[in-house]
């Protein structure tokens, strides 16, 4: 079976979503000092936002209103 490539792409962004909603609930890199955290954060923000500036999602009808969600709340939590 092949994969579809912009699914594949799609679901790594979703899960990107999840690690940063993780870290930024305490249930990922608890123990890490809060730089780390929010440098992690930080780090996916950025290639969440490099990515979604490719139209393919939206001529595909992938939705992007979590990911540009996760990327507001993701660039506050990082910011501060």
């Amino acid at each position: 079976m092949a994969v579809n490539e912009l699914d594949r792409d799609y679901q790594r962004m979703l899960h990107s979503c999840d690690i940063i909603e993780n870290i930024i609930a305490g249930m990922k890199m608890a123990d890490a000092p809060d730089t780390d955290k929010k440098s992690s954060v930080g780090g996916i923000v950025m290639q969440l936002e490099a990515e979604i500036l490719d139209d393919k999602y939206t001529t595909a009808g992938k939705s992007l209103t979590r990911i540009n969600e996760v990327i507001a709340t993701g660039r506050t939590y990082w910011k501060s």
